[in-house]
């Protein structure tokens, strides 16, 4: 069994490497090149993933994890507050504005209301991975719009910690809500209160001893991520939510942009299996049922997107040229959209296409979005 998990992961890789090598030629994100992957080793084509399909998804877990853990590494509130209010505001309002029209678009393609809800929230949210390395290839991001497109990333990234804490909350049993919402504001006031103090009277003197050895920070850092994850999702959580309290405890160490560079390549190996084991999800029947929903709203997310953002951007002053460039960066769909639509199978709120249909749209949209963001 070993051997054969072996092998497979060895051709996967292979099969990876070179549809790699292909997308980078067409100037695209690596990501897509891993869906592919995910397709030809998956049903579609090869049919490679599926003997170790367990093995798979928990590394496929442990990326999700991992990519949690530095989103909580970048959570500066500092740099929210430096945004102002009206940044804020300007969000909040694009988010709520996406979400409404994607609801009504799913609807009117008969799609049912919890569906149309997930779907449209998984594509109101931008890729920080691929929207931050396209700028930083361009030297963008120190630039009036690349530092308003990043601080509206970091925005989305902590309305969609929100909304995993909202999921997790919502599927407590034997309670009212409100009991529900009690009992896991009790439990979270704890956790995060005894981390934060670990974090503050605990942490630095440790991380100053073992700052002096690069290999033992490393150790240390994946077994904090690990061991808080595990004692959130001890006390009822979900463990994304916990990777992303570790993270948010590191994340004001002086040694946080070091951690930050050393657990990146370790997060990258897994993020390929996660978006490979996704890729590997799509089925025919799947994709000839929702292939025309997925076209109609990747048109959406391309240019309803970046239009919305625009208007809001021009509502607060800002240049046309900046808000032309700001809002394209928001044409894709994000690594958190998947991780939406994946809590929401687990906790059984979808049992329909849903990821078949947000695995397509991501195709399309970061596939597109990414020449746009180079060439603007």
């Amino acid at each position: 069994m070993a051997n054969n998990i072996f092998l497979q992961i060895s051709v996967i890789m292979g099969i990876t490497v070179s549809i790699a090598f292909i997308m980078r030629m067409l100037r695209q994100p690596l990501v897509v090149a891993y869906i592919v992957a995910g397709l030809v080793a998956g049903p579609l084509f090869l049919n490679l993933v599926d003997g170790g399909k367990g093995f798979f998804e928990t590394f496929a877990q442990f990326g999700i994890v991992l990519l949690l853990f530095i989103v909580g590494l970048s959570l500066n509130f500092k740099y929210i507050k430096h945004l102002g209010k009206s940044v804020v505001f300007g969000e909040v309002i694009r988010f709520l504005v996406t979400v409404s029209l994607g609801i009504i678009l799913m609807k009117v393609m008969h799609f049912g209301l919890i569906s149309s809800l997930f779907i449209s929230v998984a594509i109101s949210f931008s890729s920080t991975i691929i929207v931050v390395k396209l700028l930083s290839e361009k030297r963008d991001l120190e630039t009036l719009y690349g530092r308003y497109s990043e601080g509206l990333l970091l925005l989305q990234d902590i309305i969609a910690v929100i909304i995993l804490i909202f999921l997790n909350t919502s599927h407590l049993n034997n309670y009212t809500w409100y009991q529900n919402l009690l009992i896991t504001g009790s439990k979270g006031v704890f956790l995060v209160g005894l981390v934060f103090l670990m974090a503050k009277f605990l942490l630095p003197s440790i991380m100053d001893r073992i700052a002096r050895s690069s290999e033992l920070m490393f150790i240390f850092t994946i077994a904090w991520c690990f061991g808080v994850a595990s004692l959130v999702c001890w006390a009822g959580f979900n463990i994304e939510i916990g990777a992303i309290i570790a993270g948010i405890s590191l994340g004001t160490s002086p040694y946080q942009p070091e951690i930050s560079s050393r657990i990146r390549p370790l997060r990258d190996f897994f993020i390929v299996l996660f978006f490979i084991v996704l890729g590997s999800e799509l089925k025919f029947a799947d994709v000839d049922l929702v292939l025309v929903p997925a076209i109609v709203l990747s048109f959406f997310v391309i240019i309803a997107d970046p239009l919305i953002l625009y208007f809001v951007m021009r509502k607060m002053k800002y240049t046309r040229r900046s808000a032309v460039l700001a809002g394209v960066t928001a044409a894709q769909v994000s690594e958190f959209g998947f991780i939406l639509v994946f809590k929401g199978q687990e906790l059984g709120y979808l049992k329909g296409p849903e990821l078949a249909l947000l695995t397509l749209i991501a195709l399309i949209t970061i596939f597109i979005s990414s020449y746009f963001i180079t060439y603007n």
